[in-house]
């Protein structure tokens, strides 16, 4: 289905095309070989909110501050940057929707308020599947009405338990046997204006005043929120306290890959 406002579309054809290139996505391919491409094209991109808060600081309104697909993805191939929740879905379902795959956007709801996160579904005949960037979670999940889905992320175990017959999934963590409920996904598809209005509403959250980050790779997931940053892996975590912004900037760039001007930008902003 093809979208009709900007958050989900992109119109910028060679920008698509040079993304695709990049993790060699043929366009040609068949639905199911792009859905798994294009899904783990976007695990290379970081969940950040360092653009979110730079854009943000030069303008009113929240609307204007929305980094829609087209600069999302093109900020990706200049600067190493990524999004938050909203960012992300909204490229991946319109990096989806350019190529033909039926993919929408669905809220979810978190401990601290309503439609404070989103992700998407995937339509695969009567199939639905499950993707959210935003919660690094990068492998399409087969939805089922009347049992559990589950994936091991290399990290963690994700699992997708239905509710009122698959009209809502719950999102369970489980670490070192510690398995915590930590999000309910809303399965009925958003248009474009409820999203964008999810959307704005986060520009208004308390993270908008520290950095948030995190990216799974190479068997390890890293994760900043404000000074306190973690590295989780199989064998257990780390913590490690951030003393100082030049600190903080240089860790940024090696765990992320994020342009050091961008860095130094935002935690100059921030500070």
């Amino acid at each position: 289905m093809t979208h009709d406002a900007p958050c989900l579309t992109i119109t910028d054809k060679l920008l698509l095309k040079r993304f695709l290139d990049k993790f060699g996505i043929d366009s040609r391919a068949g639905a199911d070989m792009l859905i798994t491409q294009v899904a783990s094209a976007f695990s290379h991109l970081p969940y950040e909110n360092l653009t979110k808060i730079i854009k943000t600081s030069a303008l009113v309104n929240p609307k204007s501050a929305m980094r829609y697909p087209g600069e999302l993805i093109g900020d990706y191939l200049r600067f190493g940057t990524g999004g938050t929740c909203f960012s992300l879905t909204a490229a991946t379902v319109a990096v989806y929707d350019a190529l033909g795959i039926n993919a929408h956007p669905v809220l979810a709801d978190r401990h601290y308020g309503v439609d404070t996160h989103c992700g998407l579904i995937i339509f695969r005949g009567k199939q639905l599947f499950l993707l959210d960037p935003g919660y690094l979670l990068f492998v399409p999940v087969p939805l089922h009405s009347d049992r559990s889905s589950s994936v091991d992320t290399g990290t963690n175990n994700i699992e997708l338990k239905p509710l009122r017959n698959g009209q809502k999934f719950e999102l369970y963590t489980t670490y070192k046997n510690n398995r915590k409920l930590r999000l309910v996904y809303k399965i009925a598809p958003v248009d474009a204006s409820q999203f964008a209005k999810a959307w704005e509403s986060s520009f208004a959250w308390e993270m908008m005043n520290y950095p948030v980050l995190t990216r799974r790779a190479a068997g390890a997931q890293h994760y900043l929120q404000g000074d306190k940053f973690a590295v989780y892996t199989t064998e257990g975590s780390k913590r490690f306290v951030l003393d100082d912004d030049n600190t903080k900037a240089g860790l940024i760039a090696s765990s992320f890959g994020i342009d050091p001007q961008v860095i130094k930008k935002a935690l100059e902003i921030i500070r």
